[in-house]
């Protein structure tokens, strides 16, 4: 039986151009029923557009399904209108492809939603990341019915973030850095998702500590069997 797989990857502090789709994307496993919108057939279906569609309320609580079609529409038919979200806010569709779409809330909220294929198995990435103080995502994994799953990659801990000279200075780094923050970034055409390092930020540029300079930049996940990898 083929396997659907959606991923969303949110902020931490936030609430939560038509093309037919390539055969390497694949469509919901089962029959669906959802609004299309003016710009969207029934042949974007599987694709990054037909996700963000899908997407049932309480994944995108501010965004209902309406908004989210018009938001499809006005970048569809190429027009820079923002429409409103819930509480008032701007929201907006901000780039698209057949495997990925990226949109904003508010002032302070970006997303980004990406469809990965590896095999049978696709993944749907909603990347969700709040932009003050600084930069931080997180990520939260759903199948294609938008059912929480079991994380498919590991959340990186302070030793992945050393670099190979770091690991000596681990305590160093222990006593000035509290946490780390990263934004993440999926690459569904190169199958890849990367965590790049904000934490930097967080300190007043003359009081930012010589120990950041142990830690690695970024952190690049790729995807291979159903699962993201740590690369070395």
């Amino acid at each position: 039986m083929k396997r659907t797989v959606v991923i969303v990857l949110s902020c931490l502090f936030c609430l939560a151009a038509k093309s037919a789709v390539p055969d390497s994307v694949a469509a919901p496993s089962a029959p669906v029923s959802a609004p299309l919108s003016a710009t969207m057939t029934a042949r974007d279906a599987g694709s990054a557009q037909w996700y963000f569609a899908m997407a049932p309320d309480d994944v995108l609580p501010l965004l209902p399904v309406n908004t989210r079609l018009d938001m499809l529409d006005y970048y569809n038919s190429g027009v820079s209108r923002p429409s409103r979200d819930a509480a008032g806010g701007r929201a907006i569709v901000t780039g698209s492809s057949s495997r990925r779409v990226t949109f904003e809330t508010g002032d302070t909220c970006s997303y980004e939603l990406a469809v990965f294929t590896a095999g049978s198995d696709t993944i749907v990435a909603l990347v969700e990341t709040i932009r003050y103080p600084m930069p931080d995502s997180r990520i939260a994994w759903y199948d294609s019915r938008w059912r929480p799953i079991a994380p498919p990659a590991a959340e990186p801990n302070l030793d992945d973030w050393l670099t190979r000279d770091g690991r000596k200075h681990r305590q160093e780094v222990e006593e000035v850095v509290p946490f780390m923050t990263s934004v993440a970034e999926a690459g569904p055409e190169s199958g890849t998702l990367t965590l790049r390092r904000t934490i930097d930020a967080y300190f007043v540029p003359s009081e930012r500590p010589d120990a950041l300079r142990w830690l690695r930049p970024s952190i690049v996940f790729r995807f291979k069997g159903g699962r993201f990898e740590k690369e070395q």
